[in-house]
């Protein structure tokens, strides 16, 4: 069973990698582009989808142009403010390492938190968004959106552990590829001239004004990805903070373009939004009158919606082990397995990514208003550790125009942090009961977990720390061994042999008695073969074996506080995995028991079965171990 274990481990995950075949590659931002890219610019598939529903529910989408351009604005504001958080910080823990160094660590922790929701959610929104297009093209899987993204969600994460990583230049076909199939989607769709003139905008009310709130603040959804752009400096080849700012000013505008470019089509064409499946797929389908097109716009879509996806994979598992080395999570998630991944943090934002749309069934209308919260949280407090960090470089620099730039800096992420504060107020405000305060309580408690945990490894460590003249070293009184024996075998002929190799101050053997007659055949060959050692009979009426040794071993405390007492368990091993379940596992639940008792140390003594050694390496257990003679008092007493 073992080795059929590791054979499939092997199929699964792959050959073991060496730490130093880990080698960081410099990427121009032609390749940086669709690697990190792929996140922001996905959105294009379903944001103006977003602005539409919220729109429509106002009766104000003729004002679709003016909404759009609203988002861009904010887009390319957020995108100048994060080229300067890249430039003047170019490392790879993004806002959470940029606001942990400047605002403190409570600020540090809601961006943690807010982050890790952020990618939850994209993957959610992602995955529902491919079900969408997948139901789309091939209507006879319209009522199987949650199998199709939890299938997505299984793909992504088997390829992770795996380790396997999409190509550069694989990505740079889908990235261009969507843009491009974009591209036609509009030019058609702007040339056609017997398209009907949409109406006026409406005269604006207390309801579009609302629905204009909401709008902009389901749009500002175009942004979510611009934090892996932050974040990817190292990656980037020489000058990294200058290639860096480069590669994200390019996302956000290509994405941009391509939103509004989505949206204008929208509006030209009147799609009216959620029911008929997505508003891109929709416009296609009518700027063509056509079934081919809109195959060939829904591939690309799904491709660069996977990409998405699957890029957050590796930052949420990147983040939780910076997390885990602060102390913020547990501190698996910080160790790399045999293919030099972060599996635990994979396992995590599948699960929570897969149960999140198995709860909203894949609804991509109820997971955007979910998705928000995390990604804005972390914008403002970022952009406010940027004036906080302008702010103390201004005060170094005297006069000149170094300190004008500066200040001009510092106006910027001033306004961008305004904004990006007031689209979270809007998104909290208008979409709590659609669903934000989902991810607010899941911030929040997220928050109370990481506190709680970083909480007690401090307390672990203050106990753990090394104190004057500690008393840790200093060498016990006396040890007592103990041999635990519940029949006379091999096994437990061994564990005698290494007890008094180990030359306790005392050592004695006993045994639990369960069944008298046992009892008394064991003493009887105790006898026989004169060991040496006393053997001492522990009475148990209600047929516990884990109490009475556990009261013995207190009573020697008892006597002699400042002793050591060592516990030897013998216990053979099989090799074949249907053994296991014919052999009493009585000793393993005693070892975590006595492992609870301070100053006691617990050894397994173990014995190979010859399946065992079938199993492994056989050739180096069949020599058994050289005899332990007796001392001489010993030698003494039993000759």
């Amino acid at each position: 069973m073992q080795r059929f274990l590791e054979r499939l481990k092997l199929l699964v995950f792959g050959r073991p990698i060496a730490t130093g075949r880990s080698e960081r590659v410099g990427l121009k931002t032609r390749l940086a582009l669709p690697v990190f890219g792929a996140s922001l610019l996905s959105t294009v598939a379903y944001a103006p989808d977003a602005v539409v529903d919220a729109l429509r529910k106002g009766g104000v989408q003729s004002t679709l142009p003016v909404m759009a351009l609203a988002v861009v604005a904010i887009m390319v504001l957020l995108g100048f403010a994060y080229r300067s958080n890249v430039r003047k910080r170019p490392d790879e823990r993004g806002d959470y390492g940029l606001v942990s160094d400047k605002l403190g660590p409570t600020a540090s922790l809601i961006t943690g938190a807010s982050l890790l929701v952020d990618y939850v959610f994209t993957v959610a929104v992602s995955v529902a968004a491919i079900a969408q297009f997948v139901a789309f093209v091939v209507p006879g899987l319209g009522d199987r959106h949650t199998s199709i993204a939890v299938a997505s969600i299984l793909i992504m994460t088997l390829a992770h552990l795996r380790g396997i990583q999409e190509r550069a230049r694989v990505l740079l076909v889908v990235w261009f590829g969507f843009l491009l199939v974009i591209g036609l989607v509009v030019a058609f769709g702007a040339a056609r001239p017997d398209v009907v003139a949409p109406s006026a905008p409406t005269e604006p009310t207390w309801s579009s004004a609302i629905a204009f709130a909401g709008a902009i603040a389901s749009g500002a959804v175009m942004l979510t990805g611009i934090e892996h752009l932050a974040s990817s400096a190292p990656q980037h080849a020489e000058p990294r903070a200058k290639r860096a700012g480069r590669t994200l000013i390019l996302a956000v505008l290509a994405g941009a373009a391509g939103f509004l470019a989505v949206t204008l089509m929208v509006w030209r064409y009147r799609v009216s939004g959620w029911q008929s499946g997505p508003v891109l797929l929709q416009t296609t389908d009518r700027i063509f009158e056509s079934t081919w097109p809109v195959w060939v716009v829904a591939l690309p879509a799904v491709a660069i919606l996977y990409s998405a996806a699957s890029a957050v994979f590796r930052r949420f598992s990147r983040l939780t082990s910076l997390l885990a080395r602060d102390s913020y999570l547990p501190r698996q998630l910080a160790q790399q397995s045999e293919r030099l991944v972060f599996r635990g943090g994979v396992l995590w934002v599948a699960v929570a990514s897969a149960v999140i749309v198995v709860v909203t069934g894949a609804r991509l209308e109820q997971l955007v208003h979910m998705y928000l919260i995390g990604a804005f949280a972390a914008i403002v407090l970022s952009q406010f550790a940027m004036v906080r960090y302008q702010s103390l470089r201004i005060a170094l620099e005297p006069s000149g125009r170094s300190r004008i730039r500066m200040k001009g800096t510092r106006v910027l992420h001033v306004a961008a942090a305004i904004v990006a504060a007031a689209v979270w107020i809007i998104i909290a405000v208008f979409n709590f009961a659609a669903g934000a305060w989902f991810a607010l309580a899941l911030v929040a408690g997220l928050v109370l977990l990481m506190r709680g945990i970083h909480s007690h490894y401090g307390d672990v460590a203050r106990q753990l720390a090394i104190q004057p003249n500690d008393r840790a070293s200093a060498r016990p009184s006396a040890t007592h061994g103990i041999v635990l024996v519940a029949q006379l075998h091999r096994p437990a002929l061994r564990a005698i042999a290494y007890a008094k190799a180990a030359r306790h101050s005392s050592l004695e053997a006993v045994a639990v008695q369960v069944d008298p007659a046992a009892t008394a055949r064991l003493q009887r060959s105790w006898g026989e073969l004169n060991l040496g050692v006393p053997l001492v009979i522990l009475d148990s009426p209600y047929r516990d074996l884990v109490g009475p040794v556990l009261d013995h071993v207190k009573s020697i405390h008892r006597l002699s506080p400042r002793d050591m007492v060592v516990i030897y368990v013998p216990e053979y091993i099989v090799g074949r995995w249907w053994e296991r379940f014919l052999h009493n596992r009585a000793s393993m639940r005693l070892r975590a028991r006595l492992l609870s008792v301070p100053r006691v140390v617990v050894a397994a003594v173990p014995w190979h079965l010859q399946s065992s050694l079938d199993m492994g390496d056989g050739a180096a257990f069949t020599q058994e171990l050289p005899r332990v003679e007796l001392g001489s008092e010993e030698a003494s007493t039993r000759g």
